[in-house]
């Protein structure tokens, strides 16, 4: 686990060789990881890590933090519930795949599975499934999603379709979604669509702009403009992540790419 300055150097590193990391989440005054067999370490006021139970064995693949609690997605539905105190409990979900992304806002929060589910609680607690594949039946294609992220105003799902190609979906509350054309114009100045995997999602707050990042080292710009995206290439590693520090984007990849990069405005 490595901390990096916005200038893109290594700071600070821990090493846990026994762990295989799938998630981190941290706030001002808490850091958290989980992985895989149902490790999750905490750091409180920078202090070191310690393991604690996290009431499963399964892998955990997703965090978020919602209404002073962690929230922690696993595979085969299972929903972990628990604080920086290292307290958590095992909640068991009616669906299909694994909890690989969860996305919390002030009201409400968000997740998604590899076998497309939509969850959504108000509490934490109590969740509702949307199973988009059954519902969308022969309107569109069945779609495996990997990264889900909720915003102020919208929530927007991404993934992969059954004939391999990527998707992204909008919707106001979680129920009625719209697809976003995955297209852009090239150096050529033809019209060109993405191929590759996306794995996150990130919005930028003073552009009103949706980054996304995949596969082969792709990250895209989504504007509201339906006909304004941008492609570019930062490498030739699929990129796994995207945070922002300030004017900073963090962007990691496969193989420990990290890339500090401005803002692209």
């Amino acid at each position: 686990m490595d901390w990096i300055s916005v200038s893109g150097n290594i700071t600070k590193s821990d090493t846990f060789p026994e762990v295989e990391f799938n998630s981190l989440l941290s706030n001002n005054q808490w850091i958290c990881a989980a992985g895989d067999s149902g490790t999750i370490l905490l750091s409180t006021d920078k202090s070191a890590f310690r393991r604690v139970e996290s009431a499963t064995r399964k892998n955990i693949l997703s965090l978020a933090f919602f209404h002073e609690e962690i929230l922690a997605g696993s595979e085969q539905g299972e929903l972990l519930i628990g604080d920086e105190k290292g307290m958590f409990r095992s909640l068991q979900l009616n669906l299909k795949g694994n909890i690989v992304s969860l996305s919390a806002r002030a009201s409400d929060c968000y997740g998604a599975t590899d076998q497309g589910e939509i969850i959504h609680s108000t509490d934490g607690v109590n969740w509702t499934i949307f199973d988009f594949n059954e519902y969308y039946s022969g309107y569109y294609k069945p779609c495996r999603f990997t990264r889900i992220l909720a915003m102020d105003n919208q929530i927007a799902v991404a993934g992969i379709k059954d004939d391999g190609s990527p998707v992204l979906m909008f919707s106001t509350q979680g129920t009625v979604w719209s697809e976003r054309a995955l297209s852009y114009t090239d150096d050529q100045g033809m019209l060109s669509y993405l191929t590759e995997i996306p794995t996150d999602l990130f919005y930028d707050v003073l552009e009103d702009q949706l980054i996304l990042v995949s596969n082969k080292g792709q990250m895209m710009k989504i504007p509201s403009c339906s006909h304004c995206n941008k492609l570019m290439v930062l490498s030739t590693e699929d990129l796994k992540g995207i945070s922002e520090n300030g004017n900073t984007w963090m962007v990691v990849g496969s193989h420990f790419y990290i890339k500090a990069i401005e803002a692209i405005r």
